[in-house]
């Protein structure tokens, strides 16, 4: 198959897709089978190879690997399960509802630390899901779609629908994970323990609730309950309180009342009510030693100059001199920094020193794309492929850590 055109590498219906057959060619050559096919149908029904050579050189040679495939010899199963389209829409089915369910549980036990992983494992889920629409794209009265999703969906229209809504799903499930909205395990677990405690330490009470009635006190018999007819025992009185000392009457006017207590002893005594208006003009023997400050005779606009000659408190008028101006302060010189003299000497770049680094840089380079291809095989389960290339990558890194220390 020849590469994939410039003009292709941007749809989405068709990049993808051919990705992900090539990254199950030799794990899952059937599913391999029809992401190609599905590229194809998208190209020719979409007439994308009309009038560009590229994409219509692309699309011969896609088809000419789909025919290789499907009349190779070299594995029986995959021969015999290309040849029969119902074998090969349980298959297909199988393996994406696999994946999907392999989604859902991940997104359960989410922690935040594999979120790009997840994001390509729900990214690589839709795409093998989509494959299913070149089984219900057409009507096909061989395939049983009740057999291949277990009763769930009768008919091609009912399986589509099925189809649709998982991909639902996991589209928006993916939008949740992208803007950090899916909840990390152990949050909701905290959050609901919180509110339990919360709950608990309201309805606790510290104090124990008062008996409704006399007979629900613990302890308590009838026979040591009185009648209710009988006279009740008088309880003590409440303790007097010791008596104030009284105050000297005010020669002004009459006693002030007193308040009598339970006993009718006089308890203490109130101020009574001054017997002068505190507004009237007297003489200072009918106020005696109270005396409340008059209305003052002089406001503060008038003029004082002539008032209180004689004493020795001497009043002088404001100054209306005007002082001379301050002359003005100098200004700072501004202080200028010199620069450090030190500079910072670099080693010069020389050819033997290019040459390492740019051979440094692509053994890197095979190190991240081991990885990368170990990282895709986790994805689909495969662990002797993922082991083979996590192996590889050590052993470049191995080799670059050597040749730097």
């Amino acid at each position: 198959m020849s590469s994939l055109p410039e003009s292709l590498k941007t749809d989405r219906n068709i990049a993808p897709f051919i990705a992900r057959s090539n990254e199950l060619a030799q794990a899952n050559p059937v599913v391999s089978y029809y992401c190609k096919i599905y590229v194809l149908d998208h190209i020719l029904s979409n007439r994308l190879h009309v009038g560009n050579p590229e994409v219509e050189a692309f699309t011969v040679s896609l088809l000419d690997d789909t025919e290789t495939i499907k009349a190779s010899h070299e594995d029986e199963n995959v021969r015999a399960v290309l040849a029969d389209r119902q074998l090969s829409l349980n298959l297909v089915f199988a393996f994406g509802f696999r994946l999907f369910t392999s989604c859902l549980e991940d997104l359960s036990h989410y922690d935040g630390t594999n979120k790009i992983q997840l994001a390509s494992k729900l990214r690589a889920t839709i795409n093998f899901l989509s494959v299913l629409k070149v089984f219900t794209g057409t009507e096909d009265s061989s395939l049983d779609f009740s057999k291949t999703s277990g009763g769930k969906c009768a008919s091609r229209h009912e399986f589509d629908a099925f189809i649709k809504e998982k991909l639902k799903t996991l589209k928006f499930q993916l939008s949740r994970l992208i803007k950090d909205e899916i909840p990390l395990q152990g949050e909701e677990e905290e959050l609901a323990e919180l509110g339990n405690v919360k709950d608990n330490s309201d309805d606790a009470s510290p104090f124990p609730s008062a008996p409704q009635d006399l007979s629900d006190i613990p302890g308590r018999s009838e026979s040591t309950s009185p009648p209710l007819n009988s006279s009740s025992p008088q309880l003590p009185g409440s303790p007097r309180l010791p008596h104030s000392p009284r105050l000297p009457k005010s020669p002004l006017g009459p006693s002030s009342p007193t308040l009598r207590s339970s006993s009718g002893s006089p308890a203490f005594k109130l101020p009574g009510a001054p017997r002068f208006d505190p507004g009237s003009e007297g003489s200072d023997s009918d106020l005696g030693p109270f005396k409340l400050p008059g209305a003052p005779k002089f406001l503060p606009d008038d003029d004082l100059s002539h008032i209180n000659k004689t004493s020795s408190i001497q009043m002088f008028p404001p100054d209306n001199e005007v002082k001379p101006a301050l002359p003005p302060k100098p200004t700072p010189k501004p202080v200028i920094h010199k620069p450090s003299a030190s500079e910072t000497h670099h080693k010069p770049i020389t050819k033997e020193s290019l040459a390492e680094i740019i051979d440094t840089t692509e053994q890197i380079a095979q190190i991240q794309r081991h990885a990368k291809f170990a990282i895709s095989a986790l994805n689909y389960e495969d662990l002797e492929t993922a082991e083979k290339e996590l192996a590889r990558s050590m052993e470049i890194l191995q080799l670059v850590k050597k040749h730097t220390s």
